[in-house]
């Protein structure tokens, strides 16, 4: 039963955060949200304005997903949180909501230090553009 339960959430998180990548129009109209000499240079879609050049794309899927990333973690820690109140003692209970507490802050730090290590190296070592 519950591997069905993540399987359907799993599944129903997939069609939602998918959904946001594909553009908002689906008429006959053009999706473009910018166009110059011709050429679309931006498109409209579920998540903002994504730039069709390969420095604005990388720069809004990244922040995009950094900040999917974060609030996942909040939302574990306060799961984990919650998990603490109500295991009224119970040994097992505490220990389950203890070790998901510290995977959700060792999912944060690497987080951030992904951010981190990309600025350094991207930015400052390779001068990538886009990342800064």
């Amino acid at each position: 039963m519950r591997r069905i339960a993540i399987l359907s959430s799993c599944l129903l998180m997939l069609f939602f955060f998918g959904s946001f990548a594909f553009p908002k129009t689906c008429s006959a109209s053009s999706p473009c949200a910018n166009e110059v000499n011709g050429k679309c240079v931006a498109v409209e879609t579920g998540i903002g304005t994504i730039g069709t050049d390969p420095k604005m794309f990388v720069q809004t899927i990244y922040s995009f997903v950094l900040g999917i990333a974060g609030g996942i973690a909040l939302v574990l820690i306060i799961i984990s949180g919650y998990q603490y109140m109500t295991s009224q003692g119970d040994p097992e209970k505490l220990k389950a909501a203890n070790e998901r507490l510290t995977a959700a802050i060792i999912g944060l730090l690497f987080i951030i230090f992904s951010f981190v290590i990309l600025q350094v190296i991207g930015v400052d070592i390779l001068k990538i553009p886009g990342f800064s």
